[in-house]
């Protein structure tokens, strides 16, 4: 006997659903954000991961793109900064003795009979002043020189008085920033022979003094600050008086890279006698 049966049929394989997280979640979202994909299942078991890595990629990409760019500004500003300190801070400051043959026993600065010393503050990079600081010294007045290169103007600083002295530079006896700089140097390492010969300058006064300090440069006009500034002309009329002769309180002298130079001045008391009748004025 033949006994049909019914076909045993495979039990069909459940699904294995797994409740949804916040990730699933949020990467069905970000699935809807990039396009809308109709062709997308819409089956919201299924994760989709691609659009956040590629947005996570992009974020971090700008981020460091930004940092970069930070850094870099950063250096810039930092090092143009540097730089420019560096250059301003080349200003050289020092004193230098020079000597000075026994043959000139009236040389002006005498710090004994075989030496002048001078403080030099020199504009090395820019080249556009140099003050010489004179102290006191024999035969003379103690001063400071101030040369400033961009006006062609030479300041005399009268210590002493407080007041100053203005007057055309001379660049024939007055050695430029860098070269004066260049020679102290020689100086120090002992292989140059320092030129002390004295040249003599007769100057007058003219008064009154100046109204508007600025006429006199900025650098002069700051180490004049307060006092009065005269100025000073070559003295071309009449007989010269012999430099012993001179009052000792009128002579100013500055080694400035070529020789002595030494102003006298013959007329100071005209100086003096306006500042006396006008210090009530001030």
């Amino acid at each position: 006997m033949t006994i049909i049966t019914k076909p045993i049929t495979e039990k069909k394989a459940e699904k294995l659903v797994l409740p949804p997280t916040d990730n699933d979640q949020l990467a069905t979202g970000d699935a809807q954000l990039i396009g809308g994909d109709a062709e997308a299942p819409q089956d919201p078991h299924f994760i989709f991961l691609r659009a956040r890595a590629r947005r996570v990629s992009t974020r971090t990409t700008l981020c460091l793109l930004l940092t970069a760019l930070i850094v870099v500004s950063i250096g810039i500003i930092c090092g143009t900064y540097l730089y420019r300190q560096y250059l301003r801070s080349q200003i050289f400051k020092g004193w230098c003795n020079f000597p000075v043959e026994q043959q000139q026993p009236d040389a002006a600065m005498l710090l004994d009979t075989n030496f002048i010393q001078e403080e030099f503050e020199i504009d090395v990079n820019r080249g556009e002043y140099e003050k010489i600081n004179v102290p006191d010294f024999r035969d003379g007045r103690s001063g400071r020189f101030i040369h400033d290169f961009n006006t062609n103007k030479t300041g005399i600083v009268d210590i002493t008085g407080q007041r100053c002295f203005i007057m055309p530079l001379d660049r024939n006896s007055v050695l430029p920033p860098k070269s004066l700089f260049d020679l102290i140097q020689k100086i120090w390492d002992g292989y140059y022979k320092v030129n002390t010969e004295i040249v003599r300058e007769t100057m007058m006064v003219v008064t009154p003094p100046i109204e508007d300090a600025s006429e006199a440069g900025s650098y002069i006009a700051k180490e004049c600050s307060g006092m009065n500034i005269y100025r000073l002309e070559k003295y071309v009329g009449g007989v010269v008086k012999r430099s012993a002769d001179l009052h000792t309180e009128a002579k100013f002298a500055q080694f400035s890279g070529k020789g002595i130079t030494e102003f006298d001045i013959i007329n100071l008391e005209e100086a003096q006698a306006y500042e006396e009748a006008h210090k009530n004025t001030h």
